[in-house]
């Protein structure tokens, strides 16, 4: 997995939260992002979990994914 390709994938986290939509699947940024392949997306979004860019946000029944700067703070 390339560096390249996780900028992609954080760039298209950043354009597309500036509107309403926060959160999104896992396919969305996949289908964001056709010129690159499907594992090499999935591969970059799990390392932007792990080094805490991203995070899961779960409705219980439903899992997205979010821009950690988004998640909703606990009070």
């Amino acid at each position: 997995m390339s560096a390249e390709t996780k900028s992609k994938v954080l760039e298209w986290f950043r354009d597309k939260s500036k509107g309403e939509k926060k959160k999104f699947y896992i396919k969305d940024v996949v289908k964001g992002l056709p010129a690159e392949d499907r594992h090499a997306v999935q591969e970059a979004v799990k390392e932007l979990l792990d080094d805490g860019t991203l995070k899961y946000w779960s409705s219980g029944s439903t899992t997205y994914l979010m821009l950690a700067e988004f998640f909703p703070k606990e009070e």
